[in-house]
């Protein structure tokens, strides 16, 4: 069977929604196919910048939820257990430069969105191969055993760090795996200081524990090593374990966005360290540029897509090594220059106003 489509989305995470809700809002045709057999509740990012919600707005998805967020106006850090400063989070042109806001739950609302738009995620097809034509795209992709075959313009790949895309098209993925094997997890609790939204427990030995509320009654923590768990229940005493799994964090990128009827976003063609928060951000940024782009028929958005994500993950592997640091010639400065952005928070804005989007 052969069917002309004009554009299709593989992959229905953050870039991949982001891009068919711009691209469906400007009335154009859009079809979106995601192989897992539904959408996985299972929490991964909490920090929404300023900069994606002020995106989701013109979906209507921004007044819908944001009410449910918590803005982001102070942060511990500690150092060996020891407090090194509280800091009052500037705003960036009057917002919070952030929102704590589950991952998965956002994902579901811009789902919800795009349904309105009259268009659906269509679960449990896999994409299995590509050929490109110059002037079009052959598309295979598999649901229920029966092979379907369609020509496209335009190939988006959102399909993740582990992209079947990626891999089939042999694009190499450049970069690094850092070191550590780390854990997430999240507790139930009513333990946790409600004028706070994040804590952070760094230690000499460079293994550093990020904790933040996500949602009401609910705390997540990511370590840079295994047993985010136990370091969770030892630290409130209520907790109630939800879930706990362990992943390897890397740098990586893809050299350009676009392989001829091709382009890859979001996870696809970037991975960065959680630290610094993001990558939700960085995925629906892509989605939406690109769409933009593509619905004005402009190809030349390849460099940009490429400059905005060499200057993510330089900012985040810049604060991974900050947190993970072991060197007192490192560690000292940096506990030197928090503690004085915690009595002079405009020492601190540039940070903040790269955490809401704003590069």
């Amino acid at each position: 069977m052969q069917e002309r489509a004009n554009l299709l989305v593989v992959g229905g995470g953050a870039s991949g929604l982001a891009f068919a809700l711009c691209y469906a809002r400007l009335g154009l045709s859009v079809r979106i196919i995601e192989k897992r057999p539904s959408r996985s509740l299972v929490q991964k990012a909490t920090g929404v910048a300023q900069g994606a919600w002020h995106q989701l707005a013109e979906f209507g998805i921004t007044e819908k939820i944001i009410g449910d967020a918590f803005p982001m106006t102070q942060f511990v850090f500690h150092d060996n257990a020891k407090l090194v400063a509280q800091i009052k989070v500037p705003p960036v042109n009057g917002e919070p430069p952030a929102h704590l806001y589950p991952q998965a739950k956002l994902e579901e609302a811009m789902e919800e969105a795009l349904a309105s738009y009259g268009v659906s995620i269509e679960y449990g097809r896999q994409f299995v191969g590509v050929v490109d034509e110059g002037d079009k795209a052959k598309v295979s992709i598999v649901h229920n055993d029966e092979t379907e075959c369609m020509e496209v313009d335009w190939l988006i790949a959102a399909d993740g760090s582990r992209s079947d895309v990626r891999s089939f098209l042999r694009i190499p993925f450049v970069g690094r795996d850092y070191p550590e094997d780390w854990s997430v997890a999240e507790i139930r609790s009513e333990q946790w200081p409600t004028e706070i939204q994040a804590q952070l427990f760094l230690q000499s030995d460079g293994v550093g524990f990020f904790l933040s509320r996500p949602s009401h009654g609910v705390v997540q923590g990511i370590l840079n090593a295994k047993g985010a768990a136990d370091k969770l229940c030892n630290t409130f005493p209520d907790a109630t374990l939800l879930y706990e799994r362990q992943f390897k964090v890397s740098l990586r990128r893809v050299l350009s966005p676009r392989h001829g009827r091709v382009w890859l976003i979001g996870d696809a063609a970037h991975v960065q360290s959680p630290v610094g928060g993001q990558g939700v951000n960085l995925a629906i940024w892509d989605g939406v540029t690109l769409a933009r782009a593509l619905a004005d028929g402009r190809t030349d958005v390849e460099r940009t897509l490429r400059r905005r994500a060499q200057s993510v993950l330089r900012f985040t592997d810049f604060d991974y090594r900050m947190l993970s640091a072991k060197s007192r010639m490192i560690r000292y400065p940096r506990n030197l220059y928090w503690g004085f952005a915690a009595r002079y928070p405009i020492l601190a804005a540039w940070f903040f106003k790269l955490i809401s989007g704003k590069w």
